[in-house]
């Protein structure tokens, strides 16, 4: 391997941890978001507490879904320009 493409492979690793960083901190922002009357990473920790306590993840994967339906949603409404 020559000395270019070690320097293609290196930019493109670097272009990948900058998109993972960037994707992190979307997500960061969309999880601290006010939701309602709370923070979604409030009400996931809660409904997290309770999945636990009664040793029920199916709470878990629902809240997931729907919240992974949500940022869907939203990606797809700025997309069509749409407002929040």
């Amino acid at each position: 391997m020559n000395h270019e493409e070690m320097m293609e492979i290196a930019e493109q690793r670097e272009a990948m941890n900058a998109k993972k960083l960037e994707i992190k901190k979307q997500f960061d922002e969309w999880f601290g978001e006010l939701e309602g009357y709370t923070l979604r990473y409030e009400r996931f920790w809660d409904d997290f507490d309770q999945a636990k306590n009664k040793n029920d993840y199916k709470l878990m994967v629902k809240w997931m879904r729907i919240a992974y339906e949500m940022g869907y949603y939203a990606c797809e409404s700025k997309i069509n320009g749409e407002t929040k």
